[in-house]
């Protein structure tokens, strides 16, 4: 089993049922919801251009996916997210829809130094708990910072790298006709969604390889946790 830390809306908001349908998976309840209707493209074509971003969620990484050393209890792993996201205050984000490199992501106009912090707190204060034995993942395309990162934090996108995404497609190009009927589309989803509050930390469980990511908690800032069952 792996483990992540993500952004997510709670699971009982608008924006997670949203952000769930244009994936057209629920992390929350496992279940595979209706998609939008996307003008310019069938339903097939939406729903392979969104499996892969399916897989994980409706989310933005803080830690990615990491398995648990030997002798660390998943319980250790909430007590720990817990406490570090009590450190924190809520903030807020201002989201737009936007293309990062090849695929189509919901970002932040200007993210708040609230946001790095959170992220780089999520990368250390985990990194106990997680096991460095296994081997990397390979990557191509790394420059020598991102593989030195990778090689010390198993994930070359953190501190400086970091740029806070949830992502809304697979790879395609955005100028191409599918690009920007998604582009589109996307827009109109998530026209009403351009403020998102962050008051916690999520934390989604993979229960074997390959499967979907499920939501397992939310540790709000205030010490509330919220436990969800897989």
């Amino acid at each position: 089993m792996r483990y992540a830390l993500y952004y997510a809306p709670r699971p009982d908001s608008a924006f997670w049922r949203t952000g769930s349908g244009w994936l057209g998976q629920d992390a929350h309840s496992g279940l595979q919801v209706l998609q939008p209707h996307a003008p310019g493209m069938d339903a097939e074509a939406l729903a392979e251009l969104t499996m892969e971003p399916a897989r994980y969620g409706f989310h933005a990484t803080l830690k990615a996916p990491f398995a648990l050393r030997a002798g660390v209890e998943e319980a250790a792993l909430l007590e720990r997210t817990s406490a570090l996201a009590q450190r924190f205050q809520p903030f807020e984000l201002e989201l737009e829809v936007g293309w990062l490199a090849d695929f189509l992501a919901l970002r932040p106009a200007e993210p708040p130094p609230e946001l790095a912090e959170l992220a780089a707190a999520c990368v250390i204060e985990l990194d106990a708990l997680a096991d460095r034995e296994r081997p990397l993942k390979a990557r191509a395309g790394l420059d020598p910072r991102q593989e030195r990162l990778n090689l010390r934090w198993g994930y070359p996108y953190v501190f400086e790298q970091y740029r806070f995404h949830l992502t809304l497609s697979r790879r395609l190009a955005p100028d191409s006709a599918a690009g920007r009927a998604l582009e589109q589309a996307a827009r109109r989803q998530f026209a009403v969604f351009s403020h998102a509050r962050v008051d916690g930390v999520a934390l989604f469980a993979e229960p074997a390889a390959g499967q979907a990511f499920r939501y397992l908690a939310y540790c709000g800032f205030d010490g509330q946790v919220a436990r969800y069952e897989v």
